[in-house]
């Protein structure tokens, strides 16, 4: 029934897949579930095995004992610590039984060749042709499936020995002093649980607002609006964090990642207290830049925001508050390290302009944390927010926001929000994690209610809309026309050390095209397990990968897409979030061309090889590919190869977002729109949204600083109502 439903999706229309998708994937996960439950524990390890090996090479290694004890190692640790979790065994579970796939990708040819249908029970040589033909195939399950358990073992295995196999130092958390040292200093929390009516609420009185996220906006929202001494309530389903005590640019735990629903796209999101400003590399483009006042003058010619609103005085004026607020700092061309200096390098080679961030970080030598030169909304309003001593502002972490309550309202008329039902959820003890700051001692998955005399929502581009649909907001344009900035890292191996993990790690970028064609350069580093996940092949060349990290040099392309109506995010027949995104083929071709550029521009920086995150087929005859045909591209001449061949195939090419936008646009009526000109949600009172989920299109660059800058601009004038 399973391979009949998915024959059935594969030759579907799109709007008829989305119909029955749901269907399959329920019943998919429940066949799973159940395999997961009944399968023998000794064959779920086996199969971990046997994954773990195809993709990091214990098979390969030989001789080298070191290197194999660490890999091996790896792989215990990750059993003994993960074999109960039953997300694991429900990944597993496809595993167990490979004719569940059917004549899809030729893999029922392996099984039968083999006479054993378990992929514990194949070869190590057939173990890697099924997942060849999985990777390769031309249904998206298969390859969705193979990608999603090739990055849980990549990152998962080489995060354990990536220090020990490259001898790169990642400090991540700060001692127990530091700790001791920089602890929150919150005065008593005015907040209390009445656990027998389920709510929170003030001690003595109502609050004037409950602000859902803490990011960008949701920061500037709670400290602008909690002045005069009006009460405000901020709500996060991330923990709260101690201020540096983490490194939380490289901890996968405080990030919500998640694909679109074909599995094309890896979405990244901020998940802690200060949202996407704790978790980003604080690359800041200014809202008075060229590429946002363009697309703001844009928003008001097609009058979706009014005549007088976000004019240039306004937003330099916020802008300025922004960074003064934030310590957003200029950097001088001596922070350039080795890998920014590639970037440098070859766009001036290349004919082009290299820029210098603006940064919102510590300049070298002043951070007060001894791992991280981080600044976030966090440490530079929240805290002094919630230290002060009027105490007018509180926060709640670990709550996540199911849905707005309304007061009954008659037809016709708009309803009014009066709260919002919560979820409680357990929270971390972790060194640096702030579990229960006001001290309400409230049992996991506890469902509350919290009441306000407004609600603003600051959930971000994912969240707002999420929790508009789970409310009955009806407007049938939440959701629809989400951008994403898809991004595709490109890397190159040098012989001399780049080391990109030192110094300023962030501090080059390239706007050329930004404007005319739509797509920047921007410099950037990751661990080394990011090396072998974001070039394709096999587990021996992935191995090579982290080991080379040391004289590896990368930076992105970031596409600015287009709006397009069909993609869009839904629920789910369980009330889940589905990213609906298909690249369109303008802005597909501008990629090819853009990661094009990228690959000459390596090169150009002296790159002896250079890597596209992909396996499709890219290369001519000559090229050198291997097992699961990673692209190695050798000279600058097989860019026009790239620029030609390159089509994204999901879970082929590997695309990565962090700066989803336009899922509750800005307008003047409901027809267009999901919120009006004053940051109201349309056929409702007292709701209100202010995040970037209200940009009518992409803001033209990377989001922060203008997020940031439209939420002072949105608490000005919110701050005028009560």
């Amino acid at each position: 029934m399973i391979c009949q439903l998915r024959a059935t999706l594969v030759g579907a229309s799109r709007e008829l897949r989305h119909q029955i998708l749901p269907c399959f994937l329920l019943l998919l996960s429940t066949v799973s579930a159940v395999c997961a439950q009944t399968q023998p524990d000794d064959l779920r390890r086996r199969t971990h095995e046997a994954l773990f090996a195809s993709f990091l090479p214990v098979e390969e290694l030989g001789p080298d004992k070191q290197d194999k004890a660490l890999l091996i190692a790896a792989r215990e640790g990750m059993w003994q610590k993960l074999h109960d979790d039953p997300r694991v065994a429900q990944l597993l579970a496809p595993f167990s039984d490979l004719r569940a796939f059917g004549p899809a990708c030729g893999i029922d040819k392996i099984v039968n060749q083999a006479r054993a249908p378990i992929f514990a029970q194949l070869s190590h040589d057939q173990q890697l042709q099924v997942l060849t033909k999985l990777t390769t195939c031309d249904q998206e399950f298969p390859r969705r499936l193979a990608a999603t358990v090739r990055n849980f073992y990549l990152v998962t295995g080489y995060g354990a020995v990536q220090e020990q196999l490259t001898g790169v130092n990642i400090p991540k958390e700060a001692p127990a002093q530091y700790l001791k040292e920089h602890a929150l200093r919150l005065p008593p929390s005015l907040l209390r649980y009445d656990d027998k009516k389920q709510e929170i609420g003030l001690q003595d009185g109502v609050l004037d607002t409950i602000v859902i996220g803490s990011g960008p906006a949701g920061s500037v929202l709670a400290h602008e609006l909690r002045r005069g001494g009006k009460h405000v309530l901020l709500i996060d389903k991330g923990p709260l964090i101690i201020p540096g005590s983490i490194e939380t640019r490289l901890t996968e735990a405080l990030v919500d990642t998640r694909t679109s629903a074909d599995g094309a796209i890896r979405i990244r999101n901020g998940m802690a207290v200060g949202g996407g400003s704790l978790v980003n590399v604080d690359l800041c483009f200014a809202p008075t830049s060229d590429a946002v006042r363009t697309k703001i003058e844009a928003w008001r010619r097609d009058r979706r925001i009014a005549k007088d609103q976000f004019t240039q005085s306004q937003v330099a004026t916020a802008y300025a508050w922004v960074r003064k607020s934030i310590g957003t700092r200029e950097l001088s061309e001596s922070e350039i390290n080795a890998n920014n200096r590639v970037l440098w390098e070859g766009a001036k080679l290349a004919g082009m302009h290299p820029k210098l961030y603006s940064l919102n970080t510590f300049a070298p030598g002043t951070s007060p944390s001894p791992i991280t030169d981080k600044r976030s909304a966090l440490d530079q309003l929240l805290v002094e927010a919630l230290q002060d001593k009027e105490n007018s502002l509180s926060v709640l972490p670990n709550a996540e926001v199911r849905r707005v309550l309304f007061a009954e309202a008659k037809s016709g008329e708009p309803r009014e929000a009066y709260g919002v039902e919560v979820v409680v959820h357990a929270a971390s003890n972790d060194p640096g994690m702030v579990p229960d700051p006001n001290g309400l001692r409230m049992p996991a998955d506890t469902k509350i209610v919290i009441r306000a005399k407004r609600i603003v929502l600051a959930a971000g581009a994912l969240g707002s809309p999420t929790i508009l649909l789970r409310s009955g907001v009806e407007n049938n344009q939440i959701g629809r026309g989400v951008i994403l900035h898809p991004s595709i890292p490109i890397m190159g191996l040098f012989d001399h050390t780049i080391d990109a993990l030192k110094g300023t790690q962030a501090s080059v970028f390239v706007d050329d095209k930004l404007v005319s064609d739509g797509y920047a350069l921007e410099a950037m580093s990751a661990e080394p397990s990011y090396a072998a996940v974001m070039s394709p092949g096999s587990a021996l060349h992935g191995f090579e990968m982290v080991k080379a990290f040391p004289n590896l040099a990368g930076f992105g392309v970031m596409l600015i897409d287009t709006v397009s109506e069909s993609n869009r995010l839904r629920l789910d027949a369980q009330g889940q979030v589905e990213i609906e995104y298909v690249l369109s083929a303008d802005d597909k071709n501008r990629l090819a061309k853009a990661t094009a550029e990228a690959v000459r521009i390596m090169f150009l920086g002296g790159a002896k090889e250079v890597y596209v995150p992909t396996t499709e087929t890219i290369l001519d005859d000559e090229a050198k590919t291997n097992q699961l045909n990673a692209v190695v591209l050798t000279k600058p001449e097989q860019a026009n190869l790239v620029e030609k061949n390159l089509q994204f195939i999901p879970n082929r090419t590997l695309l990565s977002s962090a700066h989803m936008q336009a899922t509750d646009k800005m307008g003047s009526s409901a027809q267009n729109s999901v919120v009006g000109q004053d940051f109201h949600v349309w056929g409702t009172t007292a709701l209100y949204v202010v995040d970037g989920s209200i940009f009518p299109t992409s803001i033209g660059a990377n989001p922060m600083q203008s997020i940031y800058t439209i939420a002072k601009i949105a608490a000005d004038e919110l701050g005028k109502d009560k």
